[in-house]
């Protein structure tokens, strides 16, 4: 996959994170997971060296949870678990 293909999942993952990390600077554990995910998957997507993959995702199971679930932010949920399907798709 070349840097030209990840542009869609870059686009995504950047408004995903625009729209978590109001609820990480809040202190909400969740949400303070799913941007570090998240920053990291810009960083790949991007092209710029970064920290290490922060293990096996867990973004879109927290955001089911968290967002869709108890939440009121769907939206943001699957688009969460989107980047995340993308991302796995792209790293096998």
């Amino acid at each position: 996959m070349t840097l030209a293909t990840h542009e869609p999942l870059l686009t995504m993952a950047r408004s995903a994170l625009e729209q978590i990390e109001p609820l990480a600077a809040q202190g909400w554990a969740p949400a303070q997971s799913i941007a570090r995910q998240l920053r990291w998957c810009v960083a790949w997507a991007s092209g710029q060296p970064g920290p290490d993959r922060p293990g096996p995702f867990s973004m879109g199971l927290i955001a089911t949870r968290e967002l869709d679930m108890y939440g009121d932010r769907p939206e943001l949920a699957e688009l969460i678990n989107r980047i995340q399907q993308e991302v796995e798709r792209a790293l096998a």
